[in-house]
């Protein structure tokens, strides 16, 4: 199973040890990777910290491009609030194209997209 990963998702310790030893296909688009190391470089932490801690977990960062954009802008049709919501059309768009299950607490932000969990759900499942 793939997952695209929200950064919320990292707020949950009992998640984040779930992760350390799943053997899921795990990834973050690279706007929750810029948000995740924003946070971290508040907090006096490096860059390289940050990509230690990702490696360990064995996720993988996926960049926007051209195939995501397309998918987000159609997936936004029917919103006319898509300046306040890019965020997520990105997220979603990415877990899309990846064919994953997005994970993430604000699941009433994604509520456009069908293949969506929280971590607590997927750790009672997995």
């Amino acid at each position: 199973m793939k997952l695209a990963l929200d950064i919320n998702v990292f707020n949950n310790e009992k998640f984040c040890n779930w992760l350390l030893k799943s053997k899921e296909e795990k990834h973050i688009p690279a706007i929750v990777y810029m948000e995740y190391l924003q946070h971290h470089l508040k907090k006096g932490n490096t860059p390289s910290m940050v990509n230690e801690f990702l490696e360990q977990m064995n996720i993988n960062i996926v960049p926007f491009g051209k195939n995501e954009a397309i998918k987000a802008a159609k997936s936004s049709i029917k919103d006319w609030e898509f300046t306040k919501n890019t965020r997520e059309y990105v997220i979603g768009s990415t877990a899309i194209i990846l064919n994953a299950k997005l994970v993430t607490n604000d699941i009433k932000n994604f509520k456009w997209l069908d293949n969506i969990i929280t971590p607590e759900q997927i750790i009672e499942k997995y």
